[in-house]
């Protein structure tokens, strides 16, 4: 277990102990060595003297001390070096058993630190015992100012309850896990899934006291993200589905509606009444587009492109929200400043304006101006500048403004498919479309199109064929 080996090895590493030890050892083992020396130096001495060993023999013999020399010269001397090294040898094992276990510690922080889930343990206290590389790139803070903290201490800003986390570990016996967000209210936040278990240190009557907790944390953002994406997907093709039964029963009252206000057209002697006619037809025109659009954005097609004049469509986009405009007191602001001819589809980069210059209307409940400025860009390109002075969009959401059902106005009043319908549209016509935003001080859309060939073609409106 993690923090029994941690605990062992604090305590038997205390260098000044083992030297003392180690010294007093040697002390031992090297006096032993010199008093069998001293020993086998006198008897020699003795031997020279008597002349011979049977000579040597008889004078011990004779002086009553042959068995007391024989204790205190070989058994006294045995028992002292085999009690002196048996000692060295015992101090020299544990020595080899503390490096298996400093081994043992340094490849479990090898393996802890190169796991992917952030991994560390707290006690029961909430004190932070271990922290790994991960914690570290996911918390954003080294172990060496984190470790013997508490873990509330560190301001992580994870809505997290230690105390009733830790006691329903307890309760269910099993690893519980714990999906929280990181980070402060209203920034970027992510998504963490922690899994938290119980470490019991030992067994018999030490089994129920549980003394640290290990917590394995895993950033789910991604996953999180896929799965909305997913659903989001589920729901782009039911809108397919729906697009198309929708089409097909619009398709004719507005087939009706633009024939009749053709007819009336023609009969009509007075021009502002024939200008409203117009308005109508134009307006009909445009909705049967819009639902064309929705089968396009299930099923992109690529039909009915050719040159395309940016200022015209914008004029007459400008027109068909006249009265709109006129609502909202907002001023649109139309800077041509080179030709603006792109190869696209006249009917679809109408919905690119629409659309913008809805959420334009939508954010500037106070009315102002929209400036709309026509120059080049990139060699080869046509840079579109979009410029409104509305309320901006958070920085928290501008990653997401793009996409499909992503929406911050009030339930009714969007659906979160303009601006991806936009995005889409662009990219078709190989383009690309980037914001800049500041909350309170408006939004800017670069829309970026490739520019028309003089000979790619005039374009037609899309075929209102299903």
């Amino acid at each position: 277990r993690p923090v029994m080996t941690r605990n062992f090895l604090h305590k038997s590493r205390q260098p000044g102990r083992v030297f003392t030890q180690q010294m007093m050892l040697y002390v031992l083992v090297t006096a032993s060595l010199l008093y069998i020396a001293l020993n086998f130096r006198n008897l020699n001495l003795e031997y020279q003297q008597a002349g011979s060993l049977k000579q040597l023999w008889a004078v011990e013999w004779q002086s009553g001390q042959t068995f007391t020399n024989i204790l205190t010269s070989g058994i006294f001397q045995v028992f002292i070096l085999v009690l002196g090294w048996s000692a060295y040898f015992r101090l020299r094992m544990s020595q080899f058993a503390h490096i298996r276990l400093r081994r043992s510690e340094q490849k479990y922080r090898t393996i802890i630190n190169h796991a992917g889930e952030a991994i560390f343990l707290l006690s029961n206290s909430g004190i932070v015992l271990e922290w790994n590389k991960a914690a570290e790139d996911l918390f954003s803070l080294p172990r060496r100012t984190v470790l013997n903290k508490k873990f509330p201490a560190l301001n992580l800003d994870l809505n997290l309850d230690l105390e009733k986390v830790f006691n329903d570990v307890l309760k269910t016996s099993r690893s519980l896990a714990y999906e929280v967000r990181l980070g402060p209210p209203g920034s970027q936040q992510s998504v963490l899934n922690l899994t938290i278990s119980a470490i019991h240190p030992g067994t018999g009557f030490m089994a129920d006291k549980v003394e640290s907790f290990v917590v394995i944390a895993r950033d789910i953002t991604s996953q999180k993200q896929l799965e909305t994406r997913m659903g989001q997907t589920e729901k782009m093709a039911g809108i397919g589905q729906l697009a198309a039964g929708i089409a097909h029963q619009l398709n004719t009252p507005l087939g009706s509606i633009l024939l009749s206000a053709q007819m009336a057209e023609e009969d009509t002697q007075d021009e502002d009444t024939a200008e409203d006619i117009r308005r109508i037809i134009r307006q009909t025109e445009q909705c049967r587009g819009i639902i064309k659009g929705l089968l396009n954005f299930a099923r992109p097609t690529g039909s009915g492109r050719g040159r395309v004049n940016l200022a015209e469509v914008i004029t007459e986009t400008t027109y068909l929200m006249e009265k709109n405009l006129k609502v909202a007191e907002v001023e649109i602001i139309l800077t041509e400043e080179c030709e603006s001819w792109v190869h696209g589809n006249r009917n679809e980069l109408e919905q690119v304006f629409f659309n913008l210059l809805a959420n334009s209307l939508d954010a500037m409940d106070q009315g102002g101006r929209v400036g709309v400025t026509i120059k080049g860009g990139d060699p080869g390109e046509i840079l579109l500048l979009f410029t409104d002075r509305g309320d901006g969009i958070p920085a928290a959401n501008r990653d997401q403004v793009f996409l499909p059902f992503f929406t911050t106005k009030d339930y009714g009043k969007g659906t979160g498919l303009g601006l991806s319908i936009v995005a889409r549209i662009v990219h078709e016509h190989g383009g690309r479309i980037e914001l800049e935003s500041e909350e309170g001080q408006g939004t800017t859309f670069s829309l970026s199109f490739p520019e028309a060939r003089p000979d790619s073609g005039s374009s037609d409106l899309i075929d209102d064929s299903h």
